[in-house]
């Protein structure tokens, strides 16, 4: 079991390999610290924050996320196979060549996230604030955007075959070259995709 000081703030700390699945971290936060190879699978964490963080090669299978914050951080190559991201803040941070497979997501402030070419084939991203996100190339394959914000989005390239994006706000989201088929849109949704791409209505 590895065990943390005794303080709720923890800076500029490496941490290499570690398993975290006996430790608290309820309420913890962490400032520009790097965690390399660490195991977070199933753990729980509530109200968490990590800014300005770097995560390399970690593991969140089936962690349970609520309310945790990772902000302004990068992470790559991790798995988030069956996690649960419950209210999750992600705002401004990075993830490259992450897996999401079976993840659920429930809700979230995700403004300014960049996960370009994700796979993120069947996630519900409902009531997620998605607001000036960078998907560009990412497979959405029927993703559901249900009350989802994409204002100003960057959903260039993606593949959003099947996806539902009925109630979803999408003024000014950069679309181009994305592939559709049996795309559900709403009548407003419609028009605004239409306007951003520079079509002339009437």
């Amino acid at each position: 079991m590895f065990r943390m000081v005794d303080s709720s703030l923890t800076e500029n700390e490496r941490f290499v390999e570690v398993d975290f699945y006996d430790t608290d971290l309820d309420g913890r936060r962490f400032i520009s610290c790097r965690f390399n190879g660490c195991d977070f699978t199933e753990k729980t964490m509530a109200a968490t924050v990590f800014e300005g963080c770097a995560f390399f090669n970690c593991r969140f299978n089936d962690a349970q996320l609520e309310q945790v914050a990772f902000t302004g951080c990068t992470l790559s190559d991790c798995g988030f196979f069956m996690a649960t991201l419950a209210g999750c803040k992600l705002s401004g941070s990075t993830f490259a060549d992450c897996s999401w497979t079976h993840a659920v997501v429930r809700g979230g402030q995700w403004p300014m996230v960049t996960m370009r070419q994700a796979k993120l084939d069947g996630l519900d991203l409902s009531d997620v604030r998605l607001a000036e996100a960078d998907l560009s190339e990412s497979s959405l394959k029927r993703v559901v955007f249900d009350d989802a914000d994409l204002t100003g989005a960057t959903l260039r390239g993606c593949d959003l075959r099947e996806a539902d994006l009925r109630g979803a706000r999408v003024d000014s989201v950069n679309l181009a070259g994305a592939r559709f088929g049996s795309t559900r849109m709403d009548v407003d949704g419609a028009l605004a995709v239409a306007v951003a791409q520079g079509i002339v209505i009437g």
